[in-house]
């Protein structure tokens, strides 16, 4: 094992501690105290205070502390004060202090990552930073860390796999022995080692290692980030470990009022579960992911069982089976987009595709993916069509819209052999559709939300998209013009409302809001907000939806 007492190199290290604060002002105060007290001589320190939009004014009270104790001029390192106007989560809000470095001609050699109601003991900040200045391959380190009354508590960790996440959730000694070991937590007397991952209130990194392994990931708002960005230094080739010597207070929870350890138990908020799910999808193929969230599960329901026997309660937070279910679970097996991707159209599909005049010319959809709206969920959706349907479980539309949607979900199994059971599922279900109701909705189409197939029969639905609030009345039919032209589908608009025996045939756009009247034939574009009626369909005027009803009847 490397030792801790190897010389310090001559040049002195420039080290930048990075506090995010929510709310805790008070809290992070004692944090920049406990840095600008601490011995480092041999180190050049500067501290950033990201305050992330705190609520009851913590950024002019911490301004206000920054003029008062001179923070800005104090002899062991300058203060500098980020007063966000929106809260960015932990990663993000470190990010904004961590790219602000990164920009510098001289970036700083190290950076400490240190929570706002954590507080630095006397010689931690030089004993980490001597670690990795006599440690050229490490990426980053962690300290011991304690609670003000328990004493020192879990601080390295191992990173979630199956079998970690199985023996973890059931929490059970002899089933734990029996699995040769391996829960997720490591033991809060971890002597100085080599480890998968330590706590993110106190870890420092190597600003190199950040700079080629890349920042936090910006999809996580709360929880996960510093396990996810420490297993992509692991993976460009910088381990992480454990400095036992190096110790740190933490009072837990704070501005989170999440807390791990024993005792009553709170309600986990969702991001909690979101944060876990990105976890096991960005760090695993889907069949590990997948794995893994099947484990945690069957873990946890052994954990309770185990309990109820023994009289007690289980160790689990309140409503976990739901909120796991709910924000986890059925994430991860139907690939739920969580991420907060600016690119992802904020409307339906088939409106973005004719608002940025995406070439007509591009392929279908080849329906190897779920394209199911990505700003819902599954049963949420289904649960919106059922409203959309007026709460009538008989209605036609209603079912054929439910196999559509099952049909894209099961595109997010993993693997062709779960999938399989999935597809022979949709298969005689959408056939039913078909047969029984007279309506052909491929799952290729790809459907907005709100959409309302009503009344019944002679539904032929083939087209490249339809928009979000669309109606379509019976006898209605969307697609090629001519058999050879099998690319040639139309797409539709956010609010279009089609009658009774319309047409729309071709690879052509129906603009937002527009009425098709009953019996029209659309063979060309149409703008947004008009009436079209005819065969072929021309434009009548702008669009009057009482008129279409009273055309439709």
């Amino acid at each position: 094992m490397p030792s801790l007492t190897s010389p310090v190199p001559d040049s002195s290290a420039a080290i930048a501690v990075v506090i995010v604060n929510y709310g805790t002002a008070e809290l992070a105060a004692e944090a920049v105290r406990s840095v600008l007290n601490n011995t480092h001589a041999a180190f050049n320190i500067e501290v950033h205070l990201v305050d992330n939009a705190s609520p009851d004014g913590d950024a002019l009270a911490l301004q206000k502390l920054h003029k008062e104790e001179r923070w800005a001029h104090s002899e062991n390192g300058p203060v500098t004060i980020y007063a966000e106007n929106e809260n960015h989560g932990f990663g993000r809000g470190n990010n904004v202090a961590l790219h602000a470095l990164a920009a510098r001609e001289n970036p700083p050699d190290y950076v400490l990552l240190l929570n706002p109601d954590a507080q630095l003991q006397p010689g931690a900040l030089e004993t980490l930073a001597t670690f990795l200045n006599t440690h050229s391959d490490v990426g980053c380190v962690g300290a011991q860390i304690s609670k003000p009354t328990e004493g020192p508590v879990t601080a390295a960790f191992r990173f979630p796999s199956a079998k970690v996440e199985f023996v973890s959730a059931a929490n059970l000694n002899p089933l734990t022995r029996l699995m040769g070991g391996g829960t997720m937590w490591m033991s809060p007397d971890l002597p100085t080692q080599q480890v998968d991952w330590v706590a993110g209130a106190a870890v420092m990194f190597r600003m190199k290692a950040l700079e080629e392994a890349g920042f936090f990931d910006p999809d996580f708002f709360l929880y996960f980030e510093e396990v996810e960005l420490i297993w992509r230094l692991a993976q460009h080739g910088w381990p992480c470990w454990y400095v036992q010597e190096a110790h740190v207070i933490h009072h837990e929870g704070a501005a989170t009022d999440v807390r791990s350890g024993s005792g009553a138990r709170k309600r986990r908020p969702a991001y909690w579960y979101q944060s876990q799910a990105m976890y096991f999808r960005k760090t695993a193929s889907p069949i590990r992911a997948t794995g893994r969230a099947f484990a945690r599960l069957a873990g946890a329901l052994i954990h309770r069982g185990a309990s109820l026997l023994r009289g007690r309660q289980p160790d689990l937070p309140k409503s976990y089976f739901k909120d796991y279910m709910r924000h986890t679970f059925l994430p991860v097996l139907t690939a739920k987009d969580l991420s907060n991707n600016a690119d992802l159209p904020t409307g339906s599909q088939a409106q973005h595709d004719i608002d940025t005049n995406a070439p007509k010319t591009a392929a279908i959809n080849d329906g190897k993916i779920n394209r199911n709206p990505h700003d819902i969920g599954f049963w949420s959706l289904i649960a919106e069509d059922f409203r959309t349907h007026d709460r009538d479980l008989f209605a036609q539309g209603f079912w054929a819209l439910f196999w559509h949607r099952f049909g894209n979900l099961r595109m997010s199994a993993p693997g062709r052999i779960l999938r399989s059971p999935l597809t022979l599922l949709y298969w005689f279900g959408s056939k039913s559709v078909q047969w029984f109701c007279g309506m052909d909705l491929p799952y290729t189409v790809v459907v907005g939300r709100r959409v309302k197939l009503e009344h019944f029969g002679g539904m032929i639905l083939v087209a490249r998209a339809i928009g979000n609030d669309v109606i379509l009345r019976q006898n209605t039919t969307l697609g090629i013009k001519t058999p050879t032209k099998d690319q040639a589908r139309p797409t539709i608009g956010d609010g279009v409302d089609i009658g009774v025996g319309a047409a729309i045939l071709g690879d052509i756009s129906i603009g937002r809001n527009t009425v098709i009247a009953a019996n029209a034939a659309v063979v060309h574009d149409c703008p947004a907000d008009v009436l079209m009626a005819g065969a072929p369909a021309r434009i009548k005027k702008k669009s009057d939806k009482p008129t279409l009803q009273k055309m439709t009847g």
